[in-house]
């Protein structure tokens, strides 16, 4: 069986990278870690928290955008990104009945892998699958692995589920990344998990 993990916020807590990096680009912000991640959680986007809250024009926040991007996977920012608890520990025990695959829309493959190696993830994954920012996860993955029915994908996020639904696998949304249960459920994943470690192979 194959499976398809997420990366930011399905095995990686990466709030901590972005909500600091919010904090910088926005001089103004008062937010409070929680603040930023009740708006994120819920569905609410950059733009219309800069629009709404900030009144940020359409051009400052198109800057806003394109700063995000270039910084949003800089070193010094990846490195404060942790794997949540007990992960490491279920890929490898995952890993020894499964083919398991990273899929990320992260914009570098090269800073993706470094930092898979930073965490000991190397030897985890039959491949790691990167958008590049440049096309949709459902053809990375049909265009790199032959799917079935009985497959899984994981992840946090509404896009995760509609990927695993456009190639014909099932899907489970964790609750550990960017969305609360109220947003994943109108997505309809198979199954809703605290986290990746309570996911059940059998």
């Amino acid at each position: 069986m194959n499976i398809f993990f997420d990366f930011d916020g399905t095995l990686l807590d990466s709030r901590l990278r972005l909500y600091q990096l919010f904090q910088e680009l926005v001089v103004d912000s008062k937010f409070s870690f929680d603040d930023y991640w009740e708006l994120k959680r819920n569905k609410i986007s950059h733009k219309q928290i800069l629009l709404n809250q900030f009144k940020y024009t359409e051009k400052k926040y198109l800057e806003f955008e394109e700063e995000w991007m270039s910084k949003i996977e800089l070193p010094e920012y990846l490195d404060k990104d942790i794997p949540f608890e007990g992960v490491t520990l279920f890929l490898e025990n995952v890993k020894q009945n499964h083919c398991l695959y990273l899929v990320t829309a992260r914009q570098s493959k090269i800073l993706a892998e470094n930092q898979i190696k930073k965490l000991g993830w190397e030897n985890i994954f039959v491949e790691i699958l990167v958008t590049l920012q440049k096309q949709e996860k459902h053809q990375l993955i049909s265009d790199n692995v032959i799917v079935n029915s009985e497959d899984w994908l994981i992840g946090d996020t509404g896009k995760d589920i509609q990927t695993g639904k456009l190639l014909g696998i099932k899907t489970a949304a964790v609750l550990s990344g960017f969305l609360n249960e109220k947003q994943l459920i109108y997505y309809e994943p198979n199954i809703i998990l605290d986290d990746v470690t309570h996911f059940n192979t059998n």
